[in-house]
């Protein structure tokens, strides 16, 4: 009945992606880093809030893509 919008459905998956690869990274990098402990968990850290950040990101353009979807539907119906 109504199109989906290029990309709206990929929302989760990109914040699964999103988190797998943090989980990945951050295991890779405790298991090679070349710095200390103390330098790795500064790193881990700086990283988790970005990637926190950029997933906090995403999730409000899927609420205002759901949003705006909503719209339209309720203007498709009501005429």
């Amino acid at each position: 009945m109504f199109e989906q919008e290029e990309g709206a459905g990929s929302g989760r998956s990109f914040a699964v992606g999103l988190l797998l690869g943090a989980l990945v990274g951050a295991g890779l990098a405790l298991l090679f880093a070349p710095q200390s402990g103390e330098e790795t968990r500064r790193l881990i850290r700086r990283k988790t809030k970005r990637l926190a950040r950029e997933a906090g990101d995403k999730l409000d353009d899927v609420k205002d893509n759901v949003k705006r979807l909503k719209r339209r539907a309720e203007e498709a119906i009501g005429g």
